[in-house]
């Protein structure tokens, strides 16, 4: 016995008015996480290449000092003593780099903005032809959703949040723009919208 309301046959989603309102506002919190993932890889990238260089330069003037300064004392103190300490610095900033994983996060936030770059070049691509001419809506939707949900699932808690604000200052000034929520904006949510004829 089915509940009240639901029928038992199937029915094809067709391409509508409502479907495109929700494609296009996905397509926009798609750019807004493109934007996010971009700049967080820029952030992490950042920050890992500065250990990074910070790292060869201690290890070259390290390496260096100690050629020159060789076994020379000054009063009773040996300047290799000082040179030591710069592989330890050195050793220290490769241990830094690897516990805080900036190179990894910076990697897996390319993917993330390089896939929901894909997701909405679909939405825009499928939306910029008449609906006679576009894919199956339901097929259309299902692959997309999954797509969404495999990116959201753990890129989005990934965004630190003074991206996910600066996302917000950027896109809240474009009218009508749909910022995710991510972002501190929550919006109501919209059902379909029924079209009666008279």
């Amino acid at each position: 016995m089915e509940p009240d309301g639901y029928s038992v046959s199937p029915t094809k989603l067709a391409w509508s008015p409502s479907v495109e309102r929700m494609l296009i506002r996905w397509a926009d919190q798609a750019k807004c996480f493109v934007w996010m993932h971009t700049e967080t890889f820029s952030y992490y990238d950042t920050h890992a290449r500065r250990i990074i260089i910070a790292s060869n330069i201690l290890t070259a003037v390290g390496g260096l000092s100690n050629v020159i300064a060789g076994g020379t004392t000054v009063n009773g103190f040996q300047l290799a003593w000082v040179f030591g300490s710069l592989s330890i610095l050195v050793s220290i900033t490769n241990m830094l780099q690897e516990k805080l994983g900036y190179i990894t996060k910076a990697a897996e936030h390319k993917q993330y903005s390089a896939q929901w770059g894909t997701i909405q070049r679909k939405i825009d691509e499928e939306l910029s032809i008449p609906p006679e001419s576009r894919k199956d809506c339901g097929t259309f939707l299902k692959y997309l959703r999954q797509d969404i949900n495999q990116v959201s699932i753990n890129g989005n808690a990934a965004i630190p949040e003074f991206i996910r604000k600066l996302c917000f200052d950027k896109f809240s000034k474009i009218p009508e723009f749909d910022i995710p929520d991510i972002c501190g904006q929550i919006e109501h949510t919209q059902g379909y919208i029924h079209v009666t004829s008279g």
